[in-house]
């Protein structure tokens, strides 16, 4: 076994990742986060950072920057009812300072104003007691080490005191699945991902190590209530998955392992997986919960990924994959150009695709069938 380069003193560490259902997801959070032991960890943490309950800065990444539309139990973007519910939880053991983060994306190809604050507004997010901060607006300079070095990241993610990552449970076309490590892939500040974080000169799976392991992450949910499984399981689901299942961790590594179980998938697939047990090594995991597999579920295939893999060598390419992968959008998100409709064509291509390779079907899919 070749030995890891940077243990670290959270995600090198053996854990428990805790599963849990039922009929009410407030009641299914409060259950994982209870034994999961959310609270005595975020007091510990409080306590050793010897400030004032007030003054500690609590900074939750949730999925939001991949929701095109609002729709109710999306399976593209982390519930916001569970987010307002987890910052209750905390504000009841006295804390006040909340932050929910993100950072732009490449839905910038094609739209205008997908600031943070305006599209968290469009999936729910009240800003009510918390701060909503886009982590592209604001940023201080960090060395990264690595492939990455020298570049930025949002200051409210740096200067927190405690992070929570709060994914949702989704299949993603370049690494078979995301999580809770790959949900901090979106709180690089760049909105160009495709130019800064892809390509020759770094992978993507790199630069989301290199960020989790630079601004430790202290705790981990995944949003499985409703999950998005197929080629574009991560960006639009036809037909979203009932799995009715929070996970909680204190540690991400030890969660999307298990994460990856669920989905019938080898974890070590995922590049992302890979590159944490290169970094810090191999971990012993206890599983809290049901482990019996998703079904029905269906996974994105190699040799798709592997084909995605080489177009995101190309940047154009890239762009013009990335430029489809929304086929529709909130109005208050207008084209940037009036030469959109011309992506329609690409847009359609992949819903053929899509439709080839999984289990659910839409009219959109079966018109392109029709025609090509």
């Amino acid at each position: 076994m070749i030995p890891p380069t940077h243990p670290h003193p959270i995600y090198s560490q053996d854990s428990v990742v805790v599963l849990t259902s039922g009929n009410d997801r407030r009641d299914a959070l409060h259950t994982a986060a209870r034994q999961a032991g959310f609270v005595p960890n975020l007091l510990a943490r409080w306590q050793a950072s010897g400030k004032p309950k007030e003054d500690f800065r609590i900074a939750i990444k949730p999925n939001i920057m991949t929701a095109a539309v609002r729709r109710e139990n999306s399976p593209v973007y982390t519930d916001p009812a569970l987010v307002e519910e987890l910052i209750d939880l905390m504000r009841g053991e006295g804390f006040s300072q909340f932050s929910v983060v993100e950072a732009q994306n490449v839905y910038n190809y094609s739209f205008t104003g997908r600031r943070v604050p305006e599209v968290a507004a469009m999936c729910g997010y009240t800003g009510e007691g918390y701060a909503i901060v886009d982590l592209s607006e604001d940023t201080i300079a960090h060395d990264y080490g690595g492939a990455l070095g020298q570049h930025k990241v949002g200051r409210a993610w740096a200067e927190a005191d405690y992070r929570i990552s709060f994914a949702k449970n989704k299949t993603h076309w370049q690494c078979y699945y995301t999580a809770c490590l790959k949900n901090i892939y979106g709180c690089l500040p760049e909105w160009d991902k495709m130019l800064h974080y892809h390509g020759k000169h770094i992978e993507f799976y790199q630069a989301c190590i290199l960020i989790v392991d630079a601004f430790p992450v202290h705790f981990g949910f995944l949003d499985a209530w409703i999950s998005g499984d197929g080629f574009t399981g991560h960006v639009r689901d036809a037909n979203p998955n009932v799995t009715r299942t929070i996970f909680a961790s204190d540690n991400l590594y030890a969660l999307d392992w298990v994460a990856g179980e669920k989905m019938q998938i080898d974890p070590p697939a995922n590049p992302v997986i890979r590159e944490a047990m290169a970094r810090w090594g191999q971990i012993k995991i206890a599983r809290a919960g049901d482990m019996s597999p998703w079904h029905p579920w269906d996974n994105v295939r190699p040799f798709a990924v592997k084909a995605l893999d080489v177009i995101e060598e190309n940047y154009w390419l890239s762009r013009v994959l990335s430029r489809s992968a929304a086929s529709e959008m909130d109005p208050r998100f207008p084209h940037v150009s009036r030469w959109q409709w011309l992506f329609n064509i690409p847009q359609g291509l992949v819903r053929l695709f899509e439709g080839l390779l999984v289990r659910q079907t839409d009219p959109e899919v079966e018109l392109w069938r029709k025609y090509l």
